[in-house]
């Protein structure tokens, strides 16, 4: 859905973008592309672009309001704030496939039953959202993105003419915002690791038919059960560039980590039962990158402007107060507040294991041995400065 390229200018097509744009001929087509999701993070998702075609005068341009560029002012900083700067590119059809021929990912086009004056009207409002002054806008991942601008177009373009009857879609039902994301990340177990650290509460909000157009494929397939003038407006769909859906391999996995980091963890509290004494630089460690974690989601939840990321349930075990725990841990006198602090991290993480099921907010089942992990360390430090301060 994401495409990183810079802003292209329209090949021989400089008139596009003089004062006024030109009038499309009676042979012009517009149509929708739907990109397959590709094997790189950036195209997991897939993309939309709206194509205009016309040979009479010349031309054959994708319009897509994927494109960002790297080296806007800020550009990391606006990332973490949710203020990204997005624009319409414009792409020569050609080009525009040669990428997908690379990359070897499906390209489909929807017949769209458009009137010459709603072609007109689309390529217009194309047009002028690509000059200069309009091109750029700013990006959300899930209401504002590549997808759900083409669908805005027509919308915008063709008004009340246009109506949905999602009833006749096979849309899926029962369905959260974040389970709409796992259908594309579930065999990219790293993503959908990430995405389920540092997504919150809003993102498990129920996904209806128009929500899930934030996906190019759900794109597609809302036009599809639209009307316009009681005529539907998907006249055919066709596969100009036929591939099989791109393989992902599956190699070294979170939980494969979890499981390895709980196993030492065990082994390590295991071997200081035995010999009675307790290894703090192994909790520094632990406690403090899961309060740094901690933090950093907390942080992106107080000041980001993105949708997904506040409220998130995640920060009940990746507490940010680890991080100054962890320090005092490092004291060869340990403070007498530890003790108990380390006994109600206990009990929490308890309760997190024994609720993991009911919780509002989905966890990544890769974390369950991390949260294990945590339980395990703070019981085996609050015991072990129990007996050590007991008389």
């Amino acid at each position: 859905m994401i495409r990183v390229f810079v802003f292209s200018i329209v090949y021989c097509l400089s008139s596009i973008f003089y004062s006024q744009a030109i009038t499309l001929s009676d042979s012009s087509r517009v149509t929708l592309l739907t990109v397959a999701p590709g094997d790189e993070l950036y195209s997991a998702f897939g993309h939309t672009g709206i194509r205009v075609t016309d040979y009479k005068n010349g031309f054959d341009v994708v319009f897509n309001y994927g494109t960002f560029d790297f080296d806007q002012p800020g550009f990391y900083t606006n990332f973490l704030k949710g203020k990204m700067r997005y624009m319409i590119s414009t792409d020569r059809f050609n080009d525009f496939m040669a990428e997908y021929v690379e990359s070897k990912r499906r390209v489909d086009e929807l017949e769209l039953n458009l009137t010459s004056e709603d072609k007109q009207q689309v390529f217009t409002f194309l047009f002028n959202n690509a000059l200069p002054e309009n091109r750029e806008y700013f990006y959300d991942f899930f209401w504002d993105n590549c997808a759900t601008r083409p669908r805005d177009v027509f919308e915008k373009v063709l008004g009340k003419r246009m109506q949905y009857h999602t009833e006749q879609g096979a849309f899926p039902k029962n369905k959260t915002m974040h389970d709409m994301l796992r259908m594309y990340v579930w065999n990219r177990l790293w993503v959908d690791f990430g995405f389920d650290l540092i997504l919150g509460l809003p993102c498990e909000v129920e996904a209806n038919p128009r929500s899930q157009t934030f996906l190019p494929d759900y794109v597609a397939k809302y036009l599809g059960c639209a009307t316009v003038d009681g005529k539907p407006f998907v006249l055919s769909t066709n596969a100009i560039l036929d591939l099989p859906p791109v393989k992902i391999e599956q190699g070294f996995r979170p939980i494969h980590l979890t499981l390895i980091l709980v196993l030492f963890g065990m082994a390590l509290t295991f071997y200081e039962f035995k010999k009675k004494k307790h290894f703090f630089s192994f909790d520094f460690v632990l406690f403090l990158t899961v309060g740094l974690l901690g933090a950093l989601f907390l942080l992106l939840w107080a000041f980001s402007s993105h949708y997904s990321v506040p409220k998130n349930l995640n920060v009940l075990w990746l507490l940010p107060t680890h991080m100054i725990a962890a320090f005092f841990l490092l004291r060869k006198q340990k403070a007498e507040w530890l003790k108990y602090y380390f006994a109600f991290t206990y009990l929490l993480m308890m309760v997190i294991l024994i609720a993991w099921h009911w919780m509002p907010q989905q966890f990544n089942i890769a974390c369950m041995p991390l949260v294990f992990l945590l339980c395990l360390r703070s019981s085996s430090i609050a015991v072990f400065m129990h007996f050590k301060t007991t008389p």
